[in-house]
């Protein structure tokens, strides 16, 4: 979800957020595509933790609905399938919003109503397994946190659309507001005057007309989340086209868009109007078929100020190039495979943001004034705007929305976070089939942050703990400094780091890419910094001038000294034999005097793969190296000097 924001909206949530029930939206700049939260205060979110005694398996809404308008009136009926012994149903819906009766399995029943919920006792206690027909009547005015209406000066149009996330389905129908229980299958029915069109999720099956309106009926027989349905009624047309996902040889997904019937604002919207199919084929390349590809993908136009995913039809304020390939993205990255908490947004946000990269990286042409290399290290500064905050959204701030959608920790960070997860599995086809595994593993359901976890560790065939530990439940970043020198053929580095917030991370492990200027040639080496000062050593036979720390922005960090300041002397400066050179795996050292005390042996990545200490008056060390053939440096550090010397075990 990306949103902007707008004057006349900010007051009024900036009115609501001072009596602590605040929704507010994020100021993206114009280039990121989602609602957001400005309030920092925690709305009073209260949700009957008896609601997870059923499972809701079918719902109607059946509404009237009009431009301009936050009136609502109608019906909604769930059909539940009860867990555990029920003796009351409890829903949720807005206090103001007025219920005329309500049915159970077709009998009127009596309801209480207190903290904008519903409680409706059963006539006896419902045994697991039992199926209740629940149907609301009710009527109101839904309020501005989920329904935004209004008239666009500049085009003509006319709209009222909903915005549920991520507490506001209650404004403007009974909803169960628990992440972990998706509805199977909706009708979705809004009547309104004949002068107008209605878009909604799914497939539109009929629209009826009745005199002067008519009823659009909608129908999604997919999984949906409660904070997915929506409408949107506006003076529209209807523009169509068509992706051709490979998965699809013989068959295409119906594109449909409603924009205002305008056609002069059609003609300038158009062309990133037809790059949704092109986004949508290469997504599918990427991340599994488009999930919903049986009914439909579009666009329903309102001025929400940005735009919401709602699954197949995203709701849009204009049709930026970002935004769609934001939203678009987000029918795989929430409403295909849903955050199970909160907590874990970026599962969300943090990839339909990543997708973004990935559309400039893969479609390059459709974003004519931007590249990748501009898009992260836009990513990255702004993540580096403040020295900490975690990806995952504290439980403490599980309400707070203001801290669920922060534009720079669960869409930024969250999105730089899967671009360095890409650069620490060093291969893309291990990265794109983490994420194709994830999404058919958990299609139609949800998810938190670990399930993600253990699927990459599955097909990386490694440990990601330490990787999680410090880029999504840690805070802050790294700032490297680097000390490099020419030894013979070799170069020495000692690289180093201070991080942001010491207090939560004090070290981040993991791979850095480094590039080695030279007036012959550049050169990019990638190490495995696994220590504080720790030291490499490179076969090298070039004249360095300059190192450039991360020139691909693959990892969030900030750049320190570097300096050419590495002290190192040849062996035989030291008076030091090394031999045989190459080896079997035997070594033997030889010293003039016991300046020498401790000796290391690491491979070509910097591994540590041997630590020894040396007698006092020793003059011979022998050691005996159990590792596989290949290059590794003996390093002995004395009063004389720091000696690395290149060996060879074959």
């Amino acid at each position: 979800m990306k949103v902007l924001k707008h004057l006349t909206l900010f007051l009024h949530l900036l009115l609501l957020s001072i009596i602590s029930t605040a929704q507010a939206v994020e100021n993206c700049g114009g280039s990121c595509g989602h609602r957001s939260i400005a309030s920092t205060t925690n709305a009073n979110f209260f949700q009957d933790n008896k609601m997870n005694l059923y499972d809701l398996e079918y719902m109607k809404l059946d509404l009237n609905v009009q431009p301009v308008s936050r009136a609502i009136s109608g019906s909604c009926t769930y059909r539940a399938i009860v867990k555990a012994s029920l003796d009351t149903f409890i829903i949720e819906l807005k206090q103001n919003m007025v219920v005329d009766s309500i049915l159970v399995n077709a009998t009127n029943r009596t309801f209480t109503r207190r903290n904008d919920h519903i409680y409706i006792p059963l006539a006896a206690a419902a045994t697991m397994g039992t199926a209740l027909n629940i149907s609301f009547f009710y009527r109101g005015t839904a309020s501005s946190a989920a329904l935004f209406v209004g008239t666009v000066a500049g085009t003509g149009l006319q709209y009222a659309a909903t915005v549920s996330e991520s507490f506001q389905a209650r404004e403007w129908f009974p909803a169960k507001q628990l992440l972990n229980d998706k509805i199977d299958s909706c009708d979705l029915w809004f009547t309104t005057d004949a002068a107008y069109k209605v878009g909604s999720n799914g497939v539109l099956k009929e629209v009826v007309s009745n005199g002067t309106r008519r009823q659009y009926r909608w129908a999604t027989r997919y999984p949906i989340n409660y904070y997915l349905p929506s409408f949107s009624v506006g003076n529209y047309l209807d523009y169509r086209n068509y992706a051709k996902p490979a998965a699809l040889p013989n068959d295409s997904v119906l594109n449909q868009h409603y924009i205002v019937d305008n056609v002069n604002y059609f003609n300038n919207v158009k062309v990133n109007l037809d790059k949704t199919p092109r986004f949508l084929e290469t997504f599918s390349d990427l991340f599994t078929l488009y999930p919903f590809y049986k009914e439909k993908y579009g666009h329903a136009q309102a001025g929400i100020g940005g735009g919401m995913e709602h699954q197949t039809m995203s709701t849009m304020d204009n049709f930026g190039t970002s935004l769609i390939a934001h939203e678009l993205a987000h029918q795989w990255w929430g409403d295909n495979v849903t955050c199970a908490t909160w907590n874990d947004i970026w599962l969300n946000e943090g990839f339909a943001s990543y997708s973004e990269y990935l559309g400039i990286e893969y479609l390059p042409a459709l974003f004519p004034t931007t590249n990748t290399t501009a898009k992260m290290l836009g990513v990255h500064n702004n993540v580096m705007s403040a020295v900490g905050g975690s990806v995952y959204v504290p439980v403490a701030d599980s309400y707070n929305e203001g801290r669920i959608f922060s534009g720079r920790l669960s869409y930024d960070k969250g999105s730089a976070i899967v671009h360095n997860l890409r650069f620490e599995m060093q291969s893309d086809t291990l990265f794109f089939k983490t994420l194709r595994t994830f999404q058919q593993r958990y299609k139609n359901t949800f998810a938190i942050t670990t399930n993600f976890r253990q699927v990459a560790e599955e097909v990386a065939g490694r440990s990601f703990v330490d990787f999680f530990n410090q880029w999504y439940f840690g805070e802050g970043y790294p700032t490297y400094n680097v000390a490099y020198g020419k030894q013979g053929n070799s170069l020495v580095i000692n690289l180093s780091q201070t991080t942001s917030m010491p207090s939560s991370i004090s070290f981040f492990k993991g791979l850095i890419q480094l590039r080695i200027r030279s007036a012959q040639g550049d050169t990019i080496i990638v190490l495995n910094h696994t220590a504080d000062n720790q030291q490499f050593t490179i076969p090298y036979t070039k004249t360095p001038s300059g190192v450039d720390v991360d020139p691909n922005n693959w990892i969030i960090n900030k750049v320190g000294n570097i300096v050419t300041a590495i002290n190192t002397i040849p062996a035989s400066q030291a008076g030091i034999r090394i031999f045989p050179n190459p080896t079997k795996g035997q070594i033997n050292i030889t010293f003039p005097s016991s300046d020498y005390k401790t000796i290391r042996v690491v491979d070509i990545a910097g591994r540590i793969v041997g630590n020894y200490v040396v007698q006092n008056g020793s003059t011979l060390f022998r050691i005996n190296l159990a590792v596989s053939r290949g290059v590794y440096f003996i390093h002995l550090n004395g009063a004389k000097g720091n000696v690395v010397e290149r060996i060879i075990v074959q």
